[in-house]
């Protein structure tokens, strides 16, 4: 039995997480898009495939900061893949494609120089055979960077009752839909158990410090508004309400300093 996001979304559905994944790469992507940038520059890529690539936002990003490589995002989300393509063509990039496709141990087998993951691998239900059929496209010294979340590790720098019930919330419902959120934990022994060598985890704290508040607020409001759309009766009206307040108190938020906690994992492939 796969995950939800291993699913088919409605348009409703897939307009939802198109919005949280759009703030995720303006907020969280301050942080994230540079490490996986230099990570690329430094292993000299020129072919990138980026399993799950959703709407493109992420993907767009890097093939604009690295025109001479070649990139290819796929989704299993036809939606997501159409969106993505029409942002590619409104942006006049073409080392990037997109394809609608899952990815599993029977995808096609040519090599890439990288292959890219981010908050993929955690709705992934086989997550060993998801790593392994990488490693088995991955070109020789090829690496392979995964981007995942690390919830239980999301906290406040000062205890907030709002923040608390909102963990809470999102823990609740990624129990629901079958992901693991705290797959992060498990990529160091995910890549080596697959073949992977030169494995190194870094552990990313994404806070109204480290991002900004606007950034961090906003990331938060199109989380809120996915889990509320999708799962009212674990994220309820009267937290999307109390929420919504506490995101519009810039002082309290700069105070506390509320943060996410995410993985990201790189390993080459000797």
């Amino acid at each position: 039995m796969g995950t939800l996001m291993e699913s088919k979304l409605t348009a409703e559905q897939h307009a939802l997480v198109s919005k949280a994944l759009v703030a995720q790469t303006e907020s969280l992507g301050v942080l994230e898009t540079p490490i996986v940038e230099d990570l690329l520059r430094r292993h000299k890529a020129r072919t990138v495939l980026d399993i799950g690539c959703g709407e493109g936002s992420f993907l767009l990003q890097l093939a604009h900061r690295l025109q001479g490589v070649r990139f290819l995002g796929i989704d299993h989300n036809q939606l997501a893949v159409r969106d993505a393509v029409r942002k590619a063509r409104r942006r006049s990039l073409d080392n990037v494609a997109f394809r609608t496709a899952f990815f599993d141990a029977g995808f096609e087998r040519p090599s890439y120089d990288a292959i890219l993951t981010r908050y993929t691998l955690q709705h992934s239900s086989r997550p060993e055979a998801f790593v392994k059929a990488v490693f088995d496209r991955v070109k020789r010294r090829g690496i392979f960077i995964a981007l995942e979340s690390l919830d239980e590790y999301t906290d406040c720098h000062v205890h907030d009752p709002i923040w608390e019930r909102y963990r809470i919330a999102v823990a609740s419902i990624h129990k629901r839909v079958g992901s693991n959120a705290n797959i992060g934990k498990s990529l160091g022994s995910l890549l080596v158990g697959a073949g992977f060598r030169e494995v190194r985890v870094q552990v990313v704290l994404s806070s109204p410090s480290t991002v900004g508040v606007a950034r961090f607020a906003a990331v938060v409001r199109a989380t809120a508004a996915l889990a509320f759309g999708f799962f009212p009766d674990l994220f309820d009206r009267r937290l999307h309400r109390d929420l919504e307040r506490w995101l519009a108190d810039r002082k309290r938020l700069v105070r506390h300093d509320p943060y996410l906690c995410s993985a990201i994992a790189h390993a080459t492939k000797p």
